[in-house]
């Protein structure tokens, strides 16, 4: 595959559009009781939902949980996010709903990948602020893994992240500490309670 590489024999290739729908239901988002995201609520190359008071007017795109909400506004940001609840979002998402060749979870890190984004990022038009197209989107070859195969990589990846981000709250905490030694021994120093000499 052009944009990966080589991949394993055994796995499929399909375009994006034969694997998830592209939704474009809309809905009044003024007075919806339903949640609504804006671009600001999803933090770039992770997925994570961030709490903000986001709020517009006019029309939003609405999704189902399990849905997956692609950022086609600057793509080199990589907003993507796999709803857990139904809800609205901005018009500058693209919304994806799955059509059982893969799980939500597997799609959305693919769509989320470094060489994905940089595929779509690659086809934007706009130099302000510049948009992906969603034919181009629809059009890519996307690998598609037997689902048991799916299952694994996820829980692979599950288990990975997990591993790094104890170790990088261990290594927050010693930097943490190293801060307050630092901050402890120049106050003892410039008080005369440790003498350099």
């Amino acid at each position: 595959m052009e944009w990966i590489g080589e991949i394993p024999e055994h796995w499929e290739v399909k375009r994006l559009k034969y694997v998830a729908n592209l939704v474009s239901d809309k809905m009044v988002s003024k007075g919806n009781p339903l949640n609504y995201i804006g671009m600001e609520n999803i933090e770039s190359w992770t997925g994570n939902y961030v709490v903000t008071n986001s709020e517009t007017e006019g029309l939003a795109n609405y999704f189902k949980k399990g849905d997956i909400l692609f950022g086609k506004l600057r793509p080199y940001l990589a907003k993507v996010f796999l709803a857990k609840e139904e809800g609205i979002c901005t018009t500058e998402f693209l919304v994806y709903r799955n059509n059982n060749h893969t799980f939500n979870w597997y799609l959305h890190q693919l769509m989320l990948s470094f060489e994905f984004i940089n595929l779509i990022d690659s086809s934007t038009y706009g130099s302000k602020m510049p948009r992906a197209n969603s034919d181009f989107i629809g059009n890519q070859l996307i690998p598609i893994p037997p689902k048991q195969e799916q299952k694994e990589i996820a829980e692979f990846i599950e288990t990975a992240t997990t591993k790094i981000a104890t170790a990088i709250s261990l290594k927050e905490q010693e930097i943490e500490k190293l801060k307050e030694y630092k901050m402890s021994l120049i106050d003892g120093v410039v008080t005369g309670k440790v003498r350099v000499c």
